[in-house]
């Protein structure tokens, strides 16, 4: 078991109890995947440019990543039908849990505009936080591949979650995991 594994176990489903009090021990709030999505501004005008994604996501981790086409044509953004235009990796169980704690340990000690993930700063839905990061210095494994990157290209970290009541709730949700954010 990964060691962010073993503290949800052990810990913060016993402390969300105790503070959200739940009706049923099912409807405990919990993390239920993690979506890594990388665009590129260019990829609309050559699509060869999702490659650069697909290859980043799969160094990241270690699984092979999806390609995202566009539904249909919009003459504003110059996009036609099926177009591949991103591409995603899907995480669950213990491939989530190492990535949570990797971006935790690692990813965020880097960050240096990174004092605290304010409410502002996140884009919070009712049932997922999503994080974006533009410079992808911070990650290791693309530190060597950095220079072949094209330089519009970012990440977005989305944390699903289910049983979730309010915003609060996935923010209390975060502060369990040790992340600095304010509630």
């Amino acid at each position: 078991m990964n060691r962010l594994e073993i503290w949800n176990k052990n810990i913060v489903s016993s402390d969300l109890i105790y503070k959200l009090n739940p009706k049923n021990l099912n409807n405990i709030i919990c993390l239920n995947d993690v979506v890594l999505k990388s665009t590129i501004n260019t990829s609309i005008n050559d699509p060869k440019d999702v490659i650069f994604g697909l290859v980043a996501l799969e160094l990241l981790t270690n699984q092979k990543a999806k390609v995202s086409r566009t539904r249909k044509s919009i003459a504003a953004f110059k996009t036609r039908k099926l177009v591949p235009i991103s591409s995603k990796v899907t995480l669950r169980k213990k491939k989530m849990y190492s990535c949570i704690d990797f971006l935790i340990c690692v990813v965020f000690p880097k960050w240096t505009q990174l004092k605290e993930l304010e409410k502002r700063s996140l884009v919070i839905t009712k049932t997922s936080i999503s994080l974006g990061f533009s410079n992808l210095t911070m990650f290791p494994q693309l530190t060597k591949e950095y220079e072949q990157l094209p330089k519009e290209m970012g990440l977005t970290v989305t944390l699903n979650s289910i049983n979730i009541v309010n915003k609060s709730d996935l923010l209390m949700l975060l502060s369990e995991y040790q992340t600095p954010v304010i509630l």
